[in-house]
């Protein structure tokens, strides 16, 4: 029975834009090392959804290895009074279907458009790396990590500020961490209209993953 890998993260994750998800990274990693692939990736996520969506995973399935891809520190996940849990970030307006079919949530997107703090988001998103870090050492799980950008906005505005919670990350987990996320790692390969890799970025992301694990 061959081992069992579990990604989870966003649209880099899951293989947005792609002709056919499976050639996102994480099957071509799978490939690559011989593991069967559960892809949790998911468009759109905030890093509260991937923690959530990680945790709820874990307590219920065991995987011999877990790769998170950590997106934007800016999205954010919410629950409004219908229940349905779902992902936002400041500026996030047009052309997004689920505002103009329940416009009420445009008034949140307004308001965190105008007074989020970054320096907050950064910090938050250090703090989901660091517990969910500390949940699979304690539950002994193989984690590694990954982001999708490192040269990230919120970083830039809290790195100095949250230096204490930064140094606290375990970096032989976390792939690139201070020097390159997957946008990194795919500069100057073809992208879709909509700034995802195509498949050559996916192979790139795979193949530097899939280093990490033979070294």
């Amino acid at each position: 029975m061959k081992k069992q890998l579990l990604t989870v993260g966003d649209s880099w994750t899951y293989g947005d834009e792609l002709p056919d998800i499976y050639q996102a990274w994480p099957y071509k990693l799978s490939d690559a090392i011989g593991y069967e692939v559960h892809n949790m990736g998911m468009s759109g996520s905030s890093n509260a959804s991937i923690l959530r969506r990680s945790f709820e995973e874990l307590a219920s399935n065991h995987y011999d290895l877990v790769i998170v891809g950590w997106t934007s520190p800016g999205r954010i996940e919410w629950k409004d009074n219908v229940g349905m849990a779902y992902n936002l970030w400041p500026g996030f307006f047009e052309g997004k279907r689920f505002l103009t079919e329940t416009p009420w949530r445009s008034s949140l997107v307004e308001y965190i458009s105008q007074h989020h703090s970054p320096e907050y988001l950064y910090q938050q998103y250090l703090v989901q790396v660091l517990s969910l870090q500390a949940h699979c050492k304690v539950n002994n799980i193989e984690l590694l990590m990954i982001d999708v950008r490192y040269r990230d906005y919120y970083r830039a505005v809290g790195q100095e500020q949250h230096d204490k919670l930064e140094k606290q990350i375990d970096r032989d987990t976390f792939i690139g961490f201070g020097k390159f996320g997957m946008v990194e790692l795919t500069k100057g390969m073809p992208h879709a209209p909509g700034g995802h890799p195509l498949h050559q970025g996916h192979e790139r992301i795979a193949n530097e993953i899939a280093k990490h694990i033979r070294n």
